[in-house]
């Protein structure tokens, strides 16, 4: 009864999120070839404040020997007394092949908007080399490298092309041999090939616990920093967002 309780309080609190941590997502499932995971929020309030706000998630991963890809979309919306105050989405799909042990190459397509960032449309499209220097039962550590175009359309109609590197490293500790309680840190840096003075920070700090194993159901917590040299006129080079999401793996 206290774990339903749990997972009620867990459904109408308000789960926010931005621009995903893909590493947050790889999953090491070496038992299945189709695997996934469900996340959603939801928030209303009645009262002094009318708050409606939603937010939903759907990861499916595909793997196959060396190849793994899998494909993820969000999508949220907010309104505080008939207004918005959250609309965004996202889409990003990704297709790695480790070819050898410790070394493999990467494709990738993301695409977003997000109304409030002054953003109507991200497109980016990249590849790269990822390298999975240790990979021990319950403790690991990756590095990538590569290049990604970068097409945005702002919300004042001006449009911009350019050419980003795209680094990252990352490690995760897990505490069962389900990696069902695991702790993960990562760290993405993204400058522009032509001006190292205009780039893209990232760093995220994961903690996935279990509520009912029986179920797959778990509790994802995170703080994420954010931070951009150039971003969007009257938009903050920084975010700083704390995320709490109730999870439904199979």
């Amino acid at each position: 009864m206290k774990k339903l309780l749990v997972i009620l309080m867990l459904l109408i609190s308000n789960v926010c999120f931005s621009q995903v941590n893909i590493e947050t997502i790889r999953n090491k499932n070496k038992d299945k070839s189709v695997w996934g995971e469900v996340k959603g929020g939801l928030e209303l309030q009645r009262g002094n404040v009318d708050i409606t706000a939603f937010d939903a998630d759907v990861l499916v991963h595909l793997k196959k020997e060396k190849h793994h890809t899998f494909l993820q979309t969000k999508a949220s919306q907010g309104r505080q007394s008939g207004s918005k105050f959250k609309n965004n989405s996202f889409a990003h799909a990704r297709w790695t092949w480790m070819y050898w042990q410790y070394l493999g190459c990467e494709l990738f397509t993301q695409i977003q908007q997000d109304e409030f960032k002054s953003l109507n449309i991200r497109q980016l499209n990249g590849f790269g080399l990822r390298s999975e220097i240790f990979q021990l039962k319950n403790l690991s550590l990756s590095i990538g490298t590569g290049a990604m175009s970068d097409h945005e359309v702002l919300s004042n109609k001006t449009q911009s092309t350019v050419i980003r590197s795209t680094s990252y490293i990352t490690a995760a500790k897990s505490f069962d041999e389900s990696n069902k309680n695991l702790i993960l840190l990562t760290i993405y840096c993204q400058p522009l090939f032509n001006n190292h003075k205009d780039y893209r920070i990232n760093l995220e700090a994961n903690v996935r616990t279990i509520l009912i194993s029986s179920w797959n159901i778990s509790i994802d917590n995170s703080i994420n920093f954010m931070y951009d040299t150039k971003p969007p006129e009257g938009v903050l080079t920084n975010d700083l967002v704390i995320k709490t999401k109730l999870v439904y793996s199979w």
